[in-house]
């Protein structure tokens, strides 16, 4: 059987041709992506790309797809994953720094800080957002009081919370107990504010929240704000589950 190349999103090949995610839809939205041959319903980010289609950007091939780069960034509290310029919390104050089509994979909310991996490999972000991909992330979550053993129980074995009006089913997670208000969580989700909200739900308030771990890659020894490039190990470390 003749091996075919893996299939890409349309927001995937436009990343890995250094276009920031921030202006796709813009592009999108003023008609300036096609498809050869034409596609037979109107572009979605979202759309899955023929792997005998060409995209265009204004009628001319898309950018060669530049060298892969990987970075951890220790993401400080403070820093918010958006990438609007125009906003002075932004990570874009960090992403203008780095190489064009370089992006934030996934998020930390503005109120925690940890690993955060930073690339232009569109198809390395899906792998590890990719809800169906289970894919494992590690948080130490520093509490405002004791956590007994029912309420790790009821962590372990997927608790039920309620996020404004909604109420949400977690998936059960690894939960360990370092110190008496020292939570270590492994989630195979990464819904917002979820740890905020399953401690709110057990009756415990988060002073401190820091991703440690992606995957077998554990927080470099960074400070805070710091970056680093990754190697193709450590690259396969973060991918691994």
């Amino acid at each position: 059987m003749k091996n075919q190349q893996p299939r890409q999103r349309l927001w995937q090949r436009l990343t890995e041709a250094g276009i920031p995610p921030a202006s796709q839809q813009a592009l999108l939205d003023a008609s300036r992506l096609s498809l050869v041959p034409a596609a037979s319903a109107p572009l979605k980010l979202s759309h899955w790309l023929p792997n005998d289609s060409q995209l265009l950007l204004d009628a001319l091939p898309l950018p060669a797809v530049p060298p892969r780069q990987y970075w951890a960034y220790h993401k400080p509290v403070g820093v918010d994953c958006n990438v609007r310029a125009s906003d002075p919390h932004s990570i874009a104050t960090i992403l203008q720094h780095l190489p064009a089509g370089v992006f934030a994979i996934g998020r930390l909310d503005k109120d925690s800080c940890g690993l955060l991996l930073l690339s232009n490999d569109g198809t390395f972000a899906q792998r590890l957002l990719h809800p169906a991909q289970q894919h494992q992330k590690t948080y130490q979550v520093q509490v405002d009081k004791a956590v007994s053993n029912t309420m790790l129980q009821q962590l372990r074995e997927g608790l039920r919370y309620q996020a404004g009006p909604q109420w949400i089913e977690a998936r059960p997670c690894l939960a360990e107990l370092p110190g008496p208000a020292l939570l270590q969580l492994t989630l195979t989700e990464g819904k917002n504010r979820q740890i905020r909200y399953m401690c709110k739900q057990l009756g415990l308030k988060v002073l401190q929240l820091q991703r440690i771990r992606i995957g077998a890659l554990a927080l470099p020894d960074l400070k805070a704000g710091e970056l680093q490039e990754l190697n193709l190990q450590q690259v396969a470390l973060a991918a691994s589950c």
